[in-house]
């Protein structure tokens, strides 16, 4: 956190944090300042296919099982980061319908970092970030090889049809929360590990009034509603944790 300060300090041209911190206590924060630091406090660290048994119950159990029946699925992605898990999930879609089974989907992509949310928009990936965990097929397939005025390697960019399916908001899931609709499943992975169990137990809360009945929630591997909510079932898929919004 020091040293993200520290890149603050630089960008607003202060000489040091104390002197951003008076600057603060005598002007107060600005929103610019505000969303900076924001930024900044923010862990963004994401990729593709990540915990490979939660995208297994999404193909498998929940979209050829559980909403076989279903022509239309809305899924949240709530804590969006930069994009991988909202185009994954769309990929899965797009496979699907490959093989005959067309579902009409939309997917809503949330994060409080706007400088996350841009490159998500942009669907612009670097190597590295391209080669965590996506398939190459897959990556041949949903993307695009572009190269970029500032570095020597390839950037890969999402194609057209993948973005078509897919709303991005910024929102603070700890304040208001605009109308977004109902959803089918919500992915909101590795981001309640960072709160206090109240505002855990208030954002689930309200996680369970806009799933559709039997709805799902999907947490990170190192989270859990263990006396948070007595509102879902446990769903253990083969390594994978998930619940299911009880009638």
């Amino acid at each position: 956190m020091y040293n993200r300060l520290q890149n603050i300090v630089k960008i607003l041209n202060f000489q040091d944090i104390n002197e951003l911190w008076k600057d603060i206590q005598l002007n107060g924060l600005q929103i610019s300042e505000k969303s900076l630091i924001l930024d900044m406090a923010t862990n963004n660290e994401t990729s593709f296919f990540r915990d490979p048994n939660v995208f297994e119950f999404f193909k498998n159990e929940f979209l050829l099982k559980i909403k076989s029946n279903s022509e239309k699925i809305r899924v949240w992605s709530a804590a969006a980061s930069t994009g991988q898990e909202m185009y994954y999930v769309a990929m899965i879609f797009e496979e699907l319908k490959e093989k005959g089974i067309n579902k009409n989907y939309e997917i809503l992509g949330t994060d409080i970092s706007d400088r996350v949310l841009k490159q998500a928009e942009n669907g612009m990936y670097s190597q590295l970030e391209i080669q965590r965990g996506l398939p190459a097929q897959m990556m041949v397939k949903y993307f695009e090889q572009v190269q970029t005025e500032d570095s020597t390697l390839p950037y890969y960019r999402i194609k057209p049809q993948l973005k078509s399916k897919i709303t991005l908001k910024q929102m603070n899931l700890l304040q208001y929360w605009p109308e977004i609709g109902r959803f089918d499943i919500i992915f909101c992975r590795n981001f309640l590990i960072y709160l206090s169990v109240e505002n855990k137990k208030k954002i689930i809360d309200r996680f369970t009034k806009i799933l559709n009945p039997e709805g799902f929630l999907i947490l990170g591997g190192a989270e859990s509603l263990i006396q948070l909510s007595e509102r879902f079932e446990v769903v253990i898929y083969k390594n994978a944790t998930v619940y299911k919004l009880k009638n």
